[in-house]
Formats: structure tokens, sequence, C-alpha cells
């Protein structure tokens, strides 16, 4: 009891005809401010100054007192003096009183409850004013020299006044504020706290307001690649109008914070402790896209009232999500109605958006070789070496890509220095793999989410499998242009590679075949067709 809080809510001053009583994302913003009010303080602490029945009837309503006046009017700057005169009558009651806006509706209740704590510890503080870090250049039309307008001048680093809310001490109200040797003390906001002025304001807070948030929970590292991360990334670049969080385990922090890079808010937590950390945050929804989960992961979440997507889960928590994707696998591996199957659910990357299908030609003169951003077992070197004589016979260029995660860079680079980037050409990370594909008629790939991005591009390919798990991914198949020729295991493989190679490059109608086999396959549009179910979940 020893703090009040008094919100002006005067409609002869709003930024709006209406805007104190008209609805913000489904409240109005006097509603608001009361709401935040009893965050704070108890209800009977809670005192509104108006000159609106209409506000008179909503503190009714929420058992908050209130002082009416139809005459009142305010001067903008001088809200503090102006309320002086109401202020002066509870100075004695309260050791502290908040002056709180309504037109702060992003300004949550905490924030005010840290500055209240600063108030407290400050000594002989009697006055908190909030304030807002903002850079600026200063424009001086008659003293900015010509050459430093277009070069640029240097950024000043301004503090900003908000008027979302003041603290002020009931000795200096009780002295009319009289006192010119207080010093007020200052109290940082987040920069981007919205205060409304204008139809845009309000707008933009309403956006912001019905925002959900959305954490992302991956795993990549080398034994299973970072496809999880780059799938759940080409999602979160879409998400623009809600909140996105990306939580991984320690094992994959290098790679999530290379691949989201500062785009994102990134938490690192232990296996054990990841369920707790998710519902810290407080989310609407999760997107897992971890491989299988497991049943009583995914039940905490939804007891928790949180919405759960998996991507490629074939664990036992796969049938308690609202919605799993596995778009890897046509044929269904269980039964559930919460379950998607198969390439109708395949999305690419944004790369690929823009990309031309390759058109046939009648000649091979580049082949592609990928295995994941990881390739753990080093086909990358294999293949090389079992494929550079005869591709050097035909006069046909190798193109190596590998990714962030593998670990054999440099044994790679001694193998291929002596030769001319003509003949054969490595690249270390890339985002634009879609141009190397156009460039190139063939390719030899792994088993993982590269065979939808080479059929997309029309490139008859080699595909092989890392493990039993890349085994299962049934989309590459010689009826849909592909050789697969599974595990890659002993010289034997290496000989069927090569054949499988020779058969392609030479033989035109076999190729042609492929090329036409992959035509049909298109995937821009799912992308969208993911995301609607998404947006549904969030919505309902």
């Amino acid at each position: 009891m020893e703090t009040a809080i008094f919100i002006p809510a005067i409609k002869k001053n709003v930024a709006f005809a209406d805007d104190l009583v008209k609805k913000l994302a489904d409240k109005t913003l006097i509603q608001r401010v009361i709401n935040k009010a009893r965050k704070i303080v108890p209800e009977q602490c809670i005192y509104v100054v108006t000159d609106s029945e209409e506000i008179c009837l909503a503190c009714k309503r929420n058992n908050v007192q209130y002082y009416y006046d139809k005459d009142l009017w305010f001067s903008s700057p001088h809200v503090v003096d102006n309320l002086g005169f109401v202020l002066s009558q509870f100075s004695e009651d309260y050791k502290e009183i908040i002056l709180l806006s309504p037109y702060a509706p992003l300004l949550d209740g905490e924030d005010i409850l840290r500055a209240l704590e600063k108030f407290r510890s400050e000594k002989n503080c009697e006055l908190l004013i909030p304030v807002k870090k903002e850079k600026s250049r200063a424009f001086q039309q008659n003293k900015i020299g010509f050459r430093e307008m277009l070069i640029g001048g240097s950024e000043h680093e301004l503090l900003i006044e908000s008027q979302a809310f003041k603290i002020l001490s009931s000795s200096l109200v009780a002295n009319g504020f009289k006192d010119n040797k207080v010093k007020p003390f200052s109290y940082e906001l987040n920069n981007n706290l919205l205060e409304i002025s204008s139809y845009q304001d309000w707008w933009v807070s309403e956006k912001l307001l019905k925002r959900k948030r959305i954490v992302f929970r991956v795993k990549g590292d080398q034994r299973i690649g970072m496809g999880h991360i780059y799938r759940a990334l080409t999602l979160a670049h879409e998400i623009t109008d809600h909140e996105v969080y990306f939580i991984c385990d320690e094992k994959s922090q290098k790679a999530v914070e290379r691949l989201a890079g500062g785009d994102y808010w990134i938490g690192v937590y232990k296996e054990t402790e990841m369920v707790d950390r998710i519902l810290d945050l407080k989310p609407d929804l999760v997107i897992n896209d971890i491989l299988n989960t497991k049943k009583n992961y995914v039940l905490k979440l939804r007891n928790n009232g949180i919405k759960v997507v998996n991507f490629e889960d074939l664990g036992a928590g796969a049938k308690h999500s609202n919605l799993t994707i596995n778009e890897l696998y046509d044929a269904p591996e269980f039964q559930g109605k919460n379950t998607l199957w198969g390439i109708k659910y395949f999305f690419l990357r944004e790369e690929f958006s823009e990309a031309r299908p390759n058109r046939f030609k009648n000649e091979v003169n580049t082949i592609l070789v990928t295995f994941g951003a990881a390739d753990p077992n080093d086909f990358t070197r294999k293949i090389f070496r079992n494929i550079f004589s005869y591709c050097t016979k035909k006069k046909i260029k190798i193109v190596l890509v590998t990714g962030g995660g593998y670990r054999h860079i440099e044994k790679l680079k001694s193998e291929i220095q002596n030769f001319p980037e003509s003949q054969v050409q490595y690249v270390h990370i890339t985002g634009v793999i879609s141009h190397m594909m156009q460039q190139s008629q063939i390719a030899i790939a792994a088993n993982g989410r590269t065979p939808y991005e080479l059929a997309h591009m029309n490139i008859p390919s080699i595909i092989l499998s890392h493990n039993e798990r890349e085994l299962g991914h049934s989309f590459a198949t010689r009826e849909r242009g592909f050789i697969p020729l599974g595990l890659y295991k002993g010289a034997k493989k290496d000989e069927k590679i090569l054949r499988a190679l020779k058969k392609i490059v030479e033989n035109y109608d076999f190729r042609r075949e492929c090329f036409n086999r992959m035509r049909p396959f298109r995937f821009q549009k799912n992308k969208k067709k993911v995301l609607k179910f998404i947006y549904e979940l969030l919505e309902n």
C-alpha cells in the first residue's frame, strides 16, 4: 500500500477521436492500462483521472477509483503539473506515486516494477524518468559541408524522454513541485517501445500485440547434418508477424549460431533442462526439428497449452503432436490423423524460389558432388578419387561442395591443389548451391533433402545414403529419374558408382529418360501449404 498509480485519461487530449475506448487487439486502451496497473499495485491504489463518463463506467466495472471533471483539459508536456491538484490529495497516504500513460500498450508491468525497484534503491531519489536511447545524425543546412553530407557525418546518441510513465516521491508532490534541486534519475527502456500518437502507431501496436511466440527447437551436427536447421530457417524467414526464437542443445550450438546468424534469439541448453527452458519462454507454438521426439516431452508441452509441430519425426512423440510432417517418407510408417506424409509437403530453401530448372543438354560437361553440410563419412573425397580419372578423360568438370560441418577440408584441399579450377572446383559453405546446380548436368549426392532440390532442377543423379535412416527416404527412385545405390560400403560400391556414372554420361537415351522423369517435380507451392497449417494452429 506504499504506492499509488494515477492514470490520466482525458479525452480532450487524445491522439485521435475515441482512442481510449477503441479496441486495440480486442481490448480498449483504458482496459489495457488498468490491467497493467493491477499487476503493480492493488485495485484500491489505482486512480483514473478523466473527463469522460464512458471511462468512468469502465472504472466502475473494473472496481477502480476515478476522479471525474467534464471540463478537465491537460497540456500534454505538463501532465505532472496538471495533475498536481489531484495528487496533492493523496500525498500523505502513499510514499510514491506512479503516473501511468494509457498510450504505451506494449510496456510490460514487470518493466515498471523494475523501475520502481531502482527508484527505491537510489539514495534521495524523488523523481524517475524513463528514457530511450536513439542514434541520430543532426542536419544543419548552413553548417554541414558538401563532402560531409555525402559521406555521412558522425551519429550522436541521444536520450529521449518517454511519456510512458513517471515515478514521483510523495514529498515532491506535497511541496507542490517547488524543489528545484531535485535531480531526476533515468531508467532506460527498450528502444523499440512504441507510444501511440497517431493512427500509424496504433496500427503497428496492434500488429505487435497480436504476435504469437514461436520456438524452433533444432539439431545440427556432423552426425545428423544441417538439414533440420535449414528447414527451420526457411520457415522462420517467412514468419514475419510473430516472434521467433531458436533453441538447441550444446552439441548443435555452433551450427545454429553460424546458420541463423544474428537474425534470431538463440538459447543453448542441456538436453535434461530443455523442456523447462522452453516453458520459461512461454511460447504459443513449438516447432521441433530434432528427429525422433519422446511422448512425455510432447505431452508436457501440450499440457501447458502449447501447440506442437514436429518435422521428420518417427518417434513416439510424433503421434501426440498437433501436427507432424514427414515429407521425406512417401509411405506412412505409422497411423495417425495428425501426421502428413510425402512429397506434397516438401518445400525448398529460399534460394530455389527464383532458380530456373535446367534444360536438357546433349553433352555432359559438369558434375556436382555434394553430401550435405556435414558429410560425416567423407564421401566427398571417396567419390572424387573414384571418378576423377574418368571425368578427366571425358573432359567433365567436377564441382565439389561441402558444408559447415565438414571436417576434412584441409585433406581435400591438398588432394585437389594441383588441378586447375576448370577441371576441379571446390566450394566450402555456400548459400547459392542452386547456381551450381544450374551449371551441372548430373550429380552424385546424399539421400537427404538434396535429391528433392536436384529433381526440382532436372538433374539426373546417383544417390548414396549415409546411414539406415537416410536409406528409408524413398523419394530418390529410378521411376523418378535417380540411380539409388543405397549405403556406400566397400570397393564393390565404387565399381557400381563408376558404372552408373558412365551410363548417365554415355547413354544419351537413358539420361534423357531420367531428365524427363524429373520434370513433373516442382515444390515452390508447398511452403505456403505448410505455413497455412502452422498459422491455422496459431489462430485456433
